[in-house]
């Protein structure tokens, strides 16, 4: 007896609640795309309340009301126990309605944006498992799913093809479950044989939906073959997309060259004697960084330009030997003049990826390196040059610590400074430097942008204002219009377009025709900190970023490869400058020095006081009133399908057939009933008359057979009887029909 009671409730387990199960591992794939956004508390109220709720929808079957008030409950536990609430105490008085909105408010405050993810990430695994009950059902809501994430795969920088993957092998096991649903149902002598052999589903099933979902995780990325409908539409009316994910750097390919034109990803490569091609954004992390203020982490320079890429000064500043320390600091050549105001810049670090790399990244000139954490304990060189800290050999990095020196842009005092002098201590020959072969129209260019300009500064601004607002960005540029051997030629006259590393050669290269001393530096853009959209006030869920340096944990990834450029000013040093489009480079100002307008512009406007009391005010209304519109929807399709499928039936039939007789309204239900059967797999012979085929339906199910036997007796009357009928009879087929399909 006991073990038939098992076996009842694993049958029972598998039927009718398994499907429970899958919604909330489909509800965990989905929110997979918040993961850079949702802070870690949110998803641990998150996954400790779908817990709950998987334990408690595998245990019991009925009883819908009371599971749903236990995982409400664990909710409020979780959101209690994770999130910082502050218990304020009682009200004074409970007759006191502004001490009771005060406590109300007070609490329910410290519970947002908490108990909303909460509550929709809930009611979302529940509506999807109510839709997924038949096989309809749950295509409609794997292929929703999947629709939904390779929309937010395309659109934003996420990399969600193991979610997907995820979510194909989740709908072929719900599809399995239905088919057992369905197969006891309709076939239950084969239902008892399987149940007696489960192994031979369960093994083949397993294997097939394993293979799915492994091929999918370890399947390589491939390029791009079409872009997404909105940058299609968006570029045909000749506006620009914004790069959402960050820059693509420089090209890594199996041959080694940057200037391969195959399925290029972004990254970070040490090779830049070609620049030029495409490539496609790759979103994996390559390091995090924690620091004081937002900054370009840099980590090498190149000073000699062939035509087609960059080399290194032959012979030029030799490196150091550098051991990490807290005391000792690193050179600079040459020296920063005393008079130059420096803000420090302290970073930490950590290296997300395996592999071996060659440099250290920083903000700015590194000043001290400490704490460095590596399986090979590499000795390290420092270039006081180029600003480059290099390993001996290339080896495996955990984190380290730097402390960065980073000059502070007085733009008024820039204007009075050349940007070369003769008795310069810096040898900037190299930096002047271009090859014999650069077109005449280049050079005839750059003079045009900066004929206006008195001051050095501003001619190097007008450089770069002119690059940014001139030439779209394209990680894909048409190389096919290159008809030029100067990669910067044929970006300025005949590509047109292209990314960071055309921008910023081609600033480099127009600034040294116009006499600024000038260098090619790559690294990586700041990168994302997933913290931003919590702290950006009406934006995000939080009260707005506090640090307006930026302070803050970046994820770098390969997509956020960069490379801008280098202007050296006599009596300041060199000065970083940003040519490509939407991009904005960190930079740090005097604190009595207003902001230049083009950054001013691209910040976020912090809400006022009143605008912040307004937002807190009205959220908990908006939010009642959603949730309240959401009721009243499901209330609505409840009553729908009440009205439809029984209780109140008679009145939505009397409204659906108005104009008919009781009889003709049976035989159009029995029309209805006979193809509900077709999709059931119960199909009707050619040569079949409709009592035959009823027979033979109700001797496949015995518990049903009366049903059929009622269903056809009040067919028949109807369909050869002299009269028109009457609502009894047409009541009693209704009752007949109603209990076939609800058991089928």
């Amino acid at each position: 007896m006991r073990i038939n009671k098992t076996a009842l409730f694993l049958q029972r387990l598998v039927i009718e609640r398994l499907h429970r199960l899958l919604a909330i591992i489909v509800v965990l794939q989905l929110i997979q795309c918040f993961a850079d956004i949702w802070w870690e508390e949110t998803y641990a109220i998150i996954y400790g309340t779908l817990t709950v709720a998987a334990i408690t929808e595998l245990l019991f079957t009925r009883g819908f009301l009371w599971r749903f008030i236990v995982q409400i409950v664990a909710a409020l536990v979780f959101i209690w126990y994770k999130a910082p609430v502050d218990w304020g105490g009682w009200p004074v008085s409970w007759r006191d309605w502004d001490a009771v909105r005060h406590f109300l408010t007070f609490h329910v405050d410290q519970l947002h944006p908490f108990y909303e993810l909460t509550l929709g990430a809930l009611l979302a695994a529940h509506v999807l498992a109510w839709a997924g009950r038949n096989r309809s059902g749950t295509i409609s809501v794997i292929m929703a799913s999947i629709l939904t994430m390779a929309t937010v795969d395309s659109y934003f920088a996420l990399s969600l093809w193991h979610n997907i993957a995820w979510i194909v092998a989740t709908g072929l096991v719900w599809l399995v479950v239905v088919h057992l649903r369905q197969l006891q149902a309709r076939h239950p002598d084969s239902w008892d044989h399987l149940a007696e052999r489960p192994l031979e589903l369960i093994v083949p099933a397993t294997l097939i939906i394993g293979v799915v979902l492994v091929m999918g995780i370890i399947m390589p990325r491939v390029p791009v073959l079409l872009e997404d409908p909105y940058t299609i539409l968006m570029e045909a009316q000749g506006h620009k997309v914004a790069n959402a994910g960050g820059e693509g750097g420089v090209l890594i390919s199996s041959s080694g060259s940057s200037g391969n034109k195959g399925s290029s990803l972004s990254g970070y490569s040490r090779d830049d004697k070609e620049i030029g091609g495409g490539f496609q954004f790759d979103y994996s992390p390559v390091m995090t960084i924690t620091t004081s203020q937002r900054s370009y982490w840099r980590g090498e320079t190149k000073a000699v330009y062939t035509g087609k890429g960059w080399g290194d000064v032959k012979g030029g500043t030799p490196f150091e030997p550098y051991h990490p320390s807290n005391e000792t600091s690193l050179p600079l050549l040459p020296e920063r003049p005393s008079g130059v105001e420096t803000k420090e810049v302290v970073q930490t670090v950590n290296i997300q990826r395996k592999d071996k790399i060659s440099v250290l990244f920083s903000a700015g000139p590194a000043s001290k390196i400490s704490e460095l954490t590596s399986d090979a304990k590499p000795a390290l060189q420092w270039n006081p040059e180029e600003w480059e800290v290099k390993l001996n050999k290339p080896a495996r990095v955990e984190s380290y610590t730097v402390v960065s020196q980073v000059a502070v842009i007085d733009e008024a005092k820039l204007r009075q400074l050349p940007a070369a002098a003769q008795d310069s201590e810096l040898n900037i020959e190299p930096y002047l430097q271009l090859p014999d072969g650069t077109p005449q129209r280049v050079r005839d260019l750059a003079e045009a942008q900066t004929a206006a300009f008195a001051n050095d500064y501003d001619k190097a601004k007008a450089l770069e204002t002119y690059l940014r607002e001139t030439y779209p960005y394209s990680n894909t540029p048409d190389v096919s219009k290159q008809q030029s051997k100067d990669v910067v030629d044929a970006f300025l006259f005949e590509i047109k377009e292209g990314y960071c590393d055309y921008f910023s050669t081609s600033f480099v290269v127009m600034a040294r025709s116009v006499g600024l001393p000038a260098r090619w530096v790559k690294g990586y853009a700041s990168g994302y900190d997933p913290s931003d959209l919590e702290r950006s006030g009406p934006r995000g869920f939080g009260p707005g970023r506090e640090d307006k340096n930026g302070a803050g944990t970046y994820t770098v990834r390969n997509a956020d490869a960069h490379s801008w450029a280098e202007v050296y000013f006599e009596g300041y040093g060199w000065i970083p400058f940003e040519p490509t489009g939407g991009f904005s480079l960190p930079v740090i100002y005097p604190d009595n020095a207003p902001e230049p307008e083009e950054l001013a512009t691209e910040a976020i406007a912090e809400p006022t006081d009143e605008a912040e009391g307004k937002e807190e005010s009205n959220w908990i209304v908006i939010t009642t009133a959603a949730i309240g519109a959401l009721l009243v929807a499901g209330g609505i399709v409840y009553l729908l399908l009440r009205l439809r499928d029984g209780g109140a039936g008679f009145a939505w039939r009397k409204f659906r057939f108005y104009g008919s007789t009781p009889d003709q309204r049976v035989i159009r239900e029995m029309e209805r009933l006979v193809v509900f059967l077709h999709r059931r797999g119960l199909r009707r012979e050619a040569n079949e008359t409709m009592r035959e085929s009823v027979t033979r339906w109700g001797g496949k199910f015995s518990s049903l057979r009366a049903d059929f036997d009622n269903a056809l007796y009040h067919f028949e009357h109807a369909r050869y009887g002299q009269n028109s009928g009457n609502e009894q009879r047409l009541q009693a087929f209704t009752d007949a029909a109603t209990n076939i399909r609800k058991a089928l």
